[in-house]
Parts: structure tokens; C-alpha cells; sequence
């Protein structure tokens, strides 16, 4: 009877500590990440209770952190990373590193560190490029060429961003809805429209636009599709089209009430406010271009706290290397002071033996001397 109990115990505590994940809500949370990125970081966090597995707590951290980027909150999506990158000391899989080096590209080219981002950037595609052909290598090359397209567009180097976000494209189709490509997807097209837009190539911006918001909406990622419609409409605002250009930010605004992406928001206040304007509807201009300023304002104050805690752990990182350094300078110099002080004393050894040689022999020449005379 004890032995039955003793089992029964073991069982119920085996229950307790068993892991959450559940590769179905997984996915649900992924793409939950671009229309209602809170559900998606409340499955992903239920999902952490009692996980021990690496591979699984990388894919968690990693949704959670997007997540985190959805909402533009710059500062908790780092923190998701700095465990990823905490993690990666362990890992030996070349496709987890892919993934963490990804997901580590992201947070530091959406906080605008271009060099360091494509530091990483290299580093992963030296890794991806070896992998065997499939739609990991696929995929992730797609995603590394799109995210230097990314970088050059923040640069206003338009014509070599629109070449890589085309290349990104073209990999990522292939490989159907593999890890949310049909949703990253939307976001290429929502940026290639924008280069074409600040090339001043209207009617190519407005296809692009336009194809951004389709495929956003055939996976009802609503936060993208909000984002497509928000790109149309300034690119309308730039034809004098003030009247297209407000009716589509008012579905912006619905589609992207769940999210509280600060990004959009602004970019939504500044097209009312712009279009308002245009228009002459000072009422209208005045609300809009408040708010525009207030989320503005909020938006700085979430990328500064990032970029601080960012600078923080780069100092740590940094600090800790020179700790590293003086360490092996301690070592070797206490192996060079070791190797000189045995060198020394040999040396000294050597003298005083030869010395006491010398001095025999030369005592022994004055005894001979001494015989002689």
C-alpha cells in the first residue's frame, strides 16, 4: 500500500512539473502576433510554465519578443532577446543559432543600431548559407536579405534597400506559410512600397501598398493590413488625394485597435493631421495633430528606455571582454615571470657551479706551482 502511494506521488508531481507546450497554440500564438499581440505573449507565457526543453524556450522567447516589436515596446522585447542570448551559450544547433541571431538582427535594427545589426546580420548568413537546402535556409535567407533592405531604407539608400526586400521576397514565396512567412511577407511588400514611395515612383508604391494589405489580410494580420493602408494613404496624400487618403486611415484605426503599436499610431495621427490640414479643417487638425505629437513624444520615450538598457548591457558585455583580457594578460605574465625566474636561477646555478670549478682549478694550479718551484 505504501509502495502504491509512493507511486501515485510520484506521478502527480510528474504532472505538475510537465511541460506546457503545445506545438497548435504555438502556432496560434504566432499568428496572433500582428493582430493581438497581448493574446500571443499571454499564450506564449503559459506556454513557458515548466519548460525545460532549449529548443522550445528559444521558439518562446523568440514569440514573445516579437511580440513585444508588434507594440513598438522596445525595452520588454529586449529583455526576450537577452534571454535568447543567454540561452545560445549552450547551443550547439546551427539552426537555433540562426534563429537567435534573427530574432537578435531584429530588435537591434527596429531600435535603429544599423552597424550592429548588420554585424549579426553577417554572422548569420555565414551559418544559414552552409545549412543543407529546405525551407529553413530558404526562409532565413530571405529574412537576412530583407532585414539589410531594412537597414539601407532607414539610410535612404532606397534603390539598394529595394533590391534586397525584392530578394527577400522572391526566397520567402517559396516556401508557402512556413514560420509566418505569408505574414512577413506583407511586411516586405508594405516596405517596398515605401522605397518606391520616397523614389518618388507613385504608381509602383500604390501596387505594392495595395498587394501588402491583400496578403496581410488573407492571414488576418490586421496590424499589417493597418499599416498597408496607412502607406496608400500618405502615398494619396503626396497625389492630393486628401479625401482617399482619411477614409483609409479610418480603417487603419479599426483594424489596429487591439494592437497599440505606437509606430502606427503616429504614423496615423501625422497622416489626419496632414490631410486635415491640406483641407483646411483647422478642428479636425488641431485634434489630430495633438495626439500625433502626445504618441510621438511616447514612442521616444519607449525607444530611449531601450536604447539605454541596450547600451547598458553593451557596456556589461564590453566591460566583462576586458575583464577577460587582463586575465589572460595576468596569466601570462605570471608564466613569463615563472619561465624568467627558472631561466634565472639556472643561469645562477650555472655561474655559481662554474664559478666553484674555476676556483678549483685554480687552486689546483697553485699547488702545482707551488711543486714546481
Amino acid at each position: 500500500m505504501k509502495r502504491f502511494i509512493f507511486i501515485l506521488i510520484i506521478f502527480s508531481f510528474t504532472g505538475i512539473f510537465k511541460s506546457q507546450y503545445n506545438e497548435q497554440l504555438y502556432k496560434k500564438a504566432l499568428s496572433d502576433i500582428y493582430q493581438n499581440p497581448d493574446n500571443s505573449q499571454k499564450m506564449a507565457q503559459e506556454m513557458l510554465k515548466n519548460e525545460k526543453n532549449p529548443d522550445n524556450l528559444i521558439k518562446l522567447y523568440k514569440l514573445i519578443s516579437h511580440s513585444y516589436i508588434s507594440k513598438r515596446d522596445f525595452d520588454k522585447s529586449l529583455d526576450w532577446v537577452l534571454k535568447m542570448k543567454e540561452l545560445s551559450k549552450n547551443v550547439t544547433n546551427p539552426e537555433q543559432k540562426v534563429k537567435i541571431l534573427n530574432a537578435t538582427s531584429i530588435q537591434y535594427q527596429q531600435m535603429g543600431l544599423n552597424s550592429k545589426t548588420l554585424e549579426i546580420l553577417d554572422e548569420s548568413y555565414q551559418i544559414c548559407s552552409q545549412l543543407p537546402d529546405g525551407k529553413f535556409r530558404t526562409y532565413y535567407l530571405g529574412l537576412n536579405s530583407a532585414l539589410r533592405g531594412l537597414v539601407y531604407k532607414s539610410q535612404d539608400n532606397n534603390e539598394l534597400a529595394l533590391e534586397k526586400l525584392l530578394i527577400g521576397l522572391e526566397y520567402v514565396k517559396k516556401v508557402g506559410n512556413y514560420d509566418n512567412a505569408i505574414a512577413n511577407s506583407s511586411v516586405f511588400l508594405y516596405n517596398i512600397g515605401y522605397c518606391y514611395f520616397y523614389l518618388k515612383r507613385y504608381s509602383e508604391a500604390e501596387k505594392y501598398f495595395k498587394k501588402s494589405a491583400e496578403v496581410a489580410k488573407s492571414v488576418q494580420a490586421e496590424s499589417l493590413e493597418a499599416f498597408a493602408y496607412k502607406g496608400l494613404s500618405e502615398n494619396f496624400t503626396a497625389l492630393g488625394k486628401h479625401q482617399e487618403a482619411i477614409d483609409l486611415l479610418k480603417k487603419s484605426v479599426n483594424l489596429s485597435k487591439k494592437v497599440g503599436d505606437l509606430v502606427l499610431s503616429e504614423g496615423i495621427y501625422k497622416g489626419f493631421s496632414d490631410n486635415y490640414l491640406a483641407l483646411q479643417d483647422w478642428n479636425n487638425y488641431e485634434v489630430y495633430n495633438k495626439l500625433y505629437i502626445e504618441t510621438k513624444f511616447a514612442r521616444e520615450q519607449s525607444e530611449l528606455a531601450s536604447l539605454n538598457k541596450s547600451i547598458d548591457v553593451q557596456n556589461q558585455e564590453n566591460n566583462k571582454k576586458i575583464e577577460e583580457q587582463k586575465n589572460r594578460l595576468r596569466i601570462i605574465s605570471a608564466i613569463i615571470i615563472l619561465i624568467s625566474s627558472i631561466l634565472f636561477i639556472w643561469f645562477l646555478l650555472k655561474f655559481i657551479k662554474h664559478k666553484k670549478r674555476n676556483q678549483l682549478l685554480l687552486e689546483k694550479l697553485n699547488q702545482i706551482n707551488k711543486i714546481t718551484t
